[in-house]
């Protein structure tokens, strides 16, 4: 009798074993979790930038050029997304870049009977910054095509260098201004992992025409009657999501 009510739990005992054993191989795997891109993030940027400017003398000459460089930094920003597909968002970038140009071009000293001297003109931007709004459309959850545009900064350290005719001495008189303007851009950014994503983009940078610019040194001053600068710009970056 012992021995039959034995047998009769241990075959109980298997076949709850079995039929666990069965539902736990039966139980559907747990959904992933769905990338939402509501919410804020930071993150970095690197990239290459291209400059596009143009000097008016005082002189009546005009001079076009154009420099490469290098751009990185960083950016702060925050998503909407709505109607499932769509997003509104902000973001504010700050870089520094290594943009620089130097060409030949000509000074004039009325005091001098309208004497003319050659000279070496430098532009550099060596900051960029940007605060802009953007719009997207999200395509498979984790995919974002989207356009950005708004107000631009950057910063320009300018000088021209020549042989001053009087005291025959080098002097370099220079000037260091910040412009304001505007920036648009597109861009594809990818969410790769739940909290992070990788984008590609193009912003175009616009600081208009301005002047005059007085460039100042102790021997001599410099007039730029005006001043175009605009910059392209191509970055890849990261962003971290929270």
């Amino acid at each position: 009798m012992l021995k039959a009510l034995c047998g009769a739990a241990v075959v109980a005992l298997s076949a709850t074993a079995a039929s666990a054993a069965d539902l736990a191989m039966k139980a559907p795997p747990p959904a992933p979790v769905k990338f939402t891109w509501t919410g804020c993030y930071v993150g970095g940027h690197v990239g290459g930038v291209v400059s596009d400017d143009r000097t008016i003398s005082s002189l009546g000459a005009t001079a076009d050029f154009s420099s490469p460089g290098f751009v990185g930094g960083g950016q702060i920003g925050c998503n909407y997304q709505f109607a499932s597909t769509w997003l509104v968002g902000a973001e504010g970038r700050a870089a520094w870049t290594s943009l620089a140009n130097r060409h030949g071009a000509s000074v004039r000293f009325p005091a001098l009977g309208n004497l003319i001297v050659p000279s070496q003109f430098g532009l550099k931007n060596d900051f960029l910054a940007s605060a802009t709004a953007r719009l997207g459309c999200v395509y498979a959850e984790r995919w974002l095509v989207y356009a950005r545009g708004g107000a631009a900064w950057t910063r320009e350290k300018i000088d021209d260098a020549f042989i001053a005719p009087v005291f025959v001495v080098p002097t370099d008189p220079s000037a260091t201004v910040t412009r304001n303007g505007w920036t648009a851009g597109a861009g594809v950014e990818w969410a790769f992992a739940p909290h992070w994503s990788a984008n590609v983009e193009y912003n175009y940078y616009d600081f208009g025409t301005h002047g005059p610019v007085l460039l100042t040194s102790p021997l001599n001053s410099v007039t730029v009657a005006n001043l175009k600068d605009t910059i392209h710009a191509a970055t890849i970056g990261v962003n971290y999501h929270f």
